[in-house]
């Protein structure tokens, strides 16, 4: 006869095993199951972060540099009396689009079809717009302290001296010149081509989307290519899908906006444009497989057709005050 400790320490039942297996399981599926939502949401928190910082990094960029078109130190575009040796810039853009031409410091044009704008675009998304600013960098280059009149002696000298692979605009408040850094430099002595000027490093961009299996915003530019001035490419930021642009106008020079037209409206009068509405399509690096984007998106007048793929998007806008212009135009009312 068998004892009633010894049926007690006999272990588990063949049942009683499969039940705790099957919690177990169970146990271990929920786990898997709330690990696999966790990622998924971590992912998609992830992907929707880096798309917004893409966003606004490419917004604030476009906008920051737009606001500072038609600046060219001390002297208004029209004051600028001509060039100064400047060298054929290579691959250059054309029409509005050249890069030396200043007096249209502000311009947006409309890729073709094949992807091409201005000349020296050939790789654009069809049918997104093209920005093209002209400026210069926001702080000079004088001819030692200006505090210190003893220190000048007609060369520009501080914060430093003048690069040979860059462009300048030697400007005073009345007159102003373009040259290269290599070439002959306009004299800013007493009696001289610009007396007192500081140089103003120039600067040609035209913001446009570059297509690819990943868009993105892009500029061309102004640069030394090792043997001279150049058109170049620079990206900006990934994921940047289309650029719109509507161009507003002050019609009676009071200094406020009256109208916005598309930037393809040939009744835009660019000499009295004062400011323009920014909108970029921005998309995810990565398709999501368990999304289809469904969205139609509008930017400014336009009003584009659901994607229907496996990208997340956002349109973001940027409303742009083009603060020299309006100097400009109030200016000649």
């Amino acid at each position: 006869m068998i004892s009633a400790s010894r049926r007690k320490s006999g272990g588990m039942s063949i049942i009683e095993l499969m039940i705790a297996m099957a919690i177990g399981m169970f146990l271990i599926a929920g786990a898997i199951s709330l690990f696999v939502v966790s990622k998924r949401t971590y992912s998609e928190a992830e992907r929707t972060a880096r798309m917004g910082e893409n966003a606004r990094f490419a917004l604030q960029t476009l906008s920051a540099d737009l606001r500072l078109g038609g600046f060219f130190g001390e002297v208004p575009a029209a004051d600028l009396k001509g060039r100064t040796g400047l060298a054929a810039v290579t691959g250059d853009c054309t029409g509005r689009g050249a890069a030396y031409g200043y007096n249209n410091y502000l311009f947006v044009a409309r890729t073709n079809i094949g992807g091409n704008a201005i000349g020296c675009i050939v790789d654009a998304v069809p049918n997104t717009d093209v920005v093209i600013i002209k400026s210069v960098r926001p702080f000079p280059l004088s001819d030692g302290v200006r505090d210190d009149p003893g220190d000048d002696d007609g060369t520009i000298d501080m914060p430093g001296v003048l690069d040979g692979q860059k462009t300048y605009v030697m400007a005073n408040p009345i007159t102003g010149r373009i040259f290269d850094g290599a070439g002959t430099v306009p004299s800013i002595g007493e009696g001289g081509a610009v007396p007192r000027g500081n140089a103003w490093e120039y600067r040609f961009q035209a913001y446009y989307i570059r297509a690819g299996d990943v868009p993105q915003l892009s500029r061309k530019v102004l640069s030394w290519d090792g043997a001279g001035m150049a058109i170049t490419t620079e990206d900006v930021v990934e994921g940047v899908e289309n650029l719109r642009v509507m161009i507003g106008e002050d019609r009676d020079r009071d200094g406020e906006t009256d109208r916005y037209l598309d930037s393809t409206d040939t009744s835009i009068d660019w000499s009295r444009v004062t400011s323009m509405k920014v909108f970029l399509l921005v998309r995810s690096a990565d398709r999501d497989v368990g999304y289809t984007d469904q969205r139609t998106y509008t930017l400014g007048n336009t009003t584009l057709a659901a994607p229907n793929d496996n990208f997340h998007r956002i349109v973001v806008q940027s409303d742009v005050s083009l603060r020299n212009s309006k100097l400009l135009v109030r200016g000649t009312k």
